[in-house]
């Protein structure tokens, strides 16, 4: 038995994602077949799948990793990935509909730094969406030109993005399965055996990866229950209005006195100038509208996707949730305000519709001068300057650096574990003990996720009373070999 300073930090969630991109990074170079048999929950396996894998993102952050070492550094920079490949993405979707170079622009700022999507920067689940705007484009262009490496384009994005985010997954599937609805429902052809054949051997193969891992996360689910359940899932009104924006919160504070922002349980607010220009695209147009302005269908279309994807958590009259909350994939997400981020996505493409539509008929000169205020503007709504980050760091205690020194296997306890009652800092306890295992990467009990494992559970609230007799014999059951004290500073 070892003694250490206990060295937990605040910060829960980017621990647990920089742990995620770490094991996933290490697993990619010792047994990637197994990476879901991650080094957590001891003596459970399959624990990866207890939470998002982020492997699709792992992808960007393991030669970071293996190059330094730096676990931050890596996560930094997936986060900036992320929100450069979202506003490229948009803008490929916002071009692919029609739009013209400044309106795709716009989309793309729109749905990089809008509050709904850009302020999660906490989540890397959460903001690392960046193949949801991709997959619709390439089905736009299956969907008109009927060329069928566009469609395997199409669904070559969806495992990318089911390895990077579930919930963006979900999302992905809503949009392409409204998508598809909406153009069989119109003039494209049913043409059902000319759309398998479009698919083919070559699209199976490619949604290959998407169902597999889809596998871990069935047997976690049989195995401890990973369902989220009803409870709790609505968001206060204030978040409808909440924004970290500068802009926002000087607007608001004319008007109330009330801080919105401390009362929200979500940034749902996309910004007054998206949902100004976005509400101009639903403006009459001509049959034929102009150069850079998208087909009517496609405005409608993306209208409709706004509605569908804010019916999902905007509670009352509809209360959609109750009724979705069970199909497959859905009940794994928690937080149904998520869609939000897919309703910014549809929001984008009508606020790049809208600006085409306040520029149709301007010259060129006049339209990129437009654009490029419009931008501008958006950037300076957007804007949270100052940035109120905390500096983020990750140290561990001297002697969980010479554990990676020792001959394993071996099987690691960290104590005094806080009751799980006191909700912050036991969860801060458990991601500080699962980044501590990065240096040796062996087993240990420790672990955070959106659900616990009985066994654990029971034996967390066990070793509140270590070193007893009770709690010695329940870890020598376990087969722990090793316990690290932590000694308050």
């Amino acid at each position: 038995m070892v003694t250490a300073s206990d060295h937990a930090c605040r910060h829960r969630q980017p621990r647990h994602d920089a742990w995620t991109l770490g094991w996933d990074a290490h697993a990619f170079a010792t047994n990637p077949l197994a990476i879901f048999d991650a080094n957590i929950y001891f003596p459970y396996a399959n624990t990866l799948a207890y939470s998002v894998n982020m492997i699709g993102s792992a992808f960007i952050a393991a030669p970071i990793i293996w190059l330094t070492g730096d676990l931050v550094l890596a996560l930094n920079l997936v986060l900036l990935a992320s929100c450069m490949l979202c506003g490229l993405g948009a803008y490929v979707l916002g071009r692919r509909i029609g739009l013209g170079t400044a309106g795709a622009v716009i989309a793309g700022l729109v749905f990089a730094f809008s509050p709904t999507r850009f302020f999660r920067l906490s989540q890397l689940h959460l903001n690392a969406e960046q193949w949801l705007p991709f997959a619709p484009a390439w089905l736009h262009a299956y969907l008109d030109a009927g060329r069928a490496r566009d469609l395997r384009v199409a669904l070559a994005f969806f495992p990318l993005q089911s390895r990077t985010s579930g919930h963006g997954a979900v999302m992905l599937g809503v949009a392409m399965v409204a998508l598809t609805i909406d153009r069989l429902a119109g003039d494209a052809p049913l043409a059902l055996l000319r759309r398998v054949r479009d698919v083919g051997v070559a699209g199976v193969v490619l949604l290959v990866p998407a169902v597999l891992v889809l596998l871990p996360y069935r047997r976690a689910k049989a195995e401890i229950g990973l369902d989220r359940s009803l409870e709790r899932w609505g968001v206060t009104p204030e978040s409808f209005l909440a924004s970290p924006s500068v802009v926002h919160q000087y607007l608001l504070s004319l008007v109330t006195d009330r801080d919105l922002t401390a009362a929200a349980s979500a940034f749902l607010f996309p910004g007054y100038l998206a949902l100004v220009v976005a509400a101009i695209a639903l403006w009459p147009t001509p049959e034929r509208p102009g150069a850079g302005q998208p087909a009517r269908r496609d405005v409608w279309f993306y209208a409709l996707l706004t509605l569908l994807s804010l019916s999902f958590f905007a509670g009352v009259p509809l209360d959609v949730w109750s009724w979705v909350h069970a199909w497959p994939g859905f009940s794994f997400i928690r937080v149904p305000s998520r869609f939000m981020i897919l309703t910014t996505l549809a929001l984008a493409m009508l606020a790049g519709a809208g600006f085409a539509r306040l520029t149709a008929g301007a010259s060129g000169r006049a339209t990129i001068v437009a654009g490029t205020a419009v931008s501008a503007l958006l950037l300076g709504e957007y804007s949270a300057y100052p940035f109120t980050g905390v500096p983020f760091t990750m140290p561990a205690p001297a002697i969980v650096t010479w554990l990676a020194t020792q001959p394993g296997p071996f099987v690691l306890a960290e104590v005094p574990v806080p009751r799980a009652s006191h909700g912050g800092a036991f969860e801060r306890f458990q991601t500080a003990a699962m980044l501590h295992s990065t240096t040796h990467w062996q087993k240990t009990i420790h672990g955070y996720s959106g659900i616990q494992p009985p066994l654990s559970g029971r034996v967390f609230d066990e070793l509140d009373t270590f070193p007893d007799d009770r709690s010695v014999a329940t870890l020598r059951a376990l087969g722990v070999t090793t316990v690290v004290v932590h000694r308050p500073r």
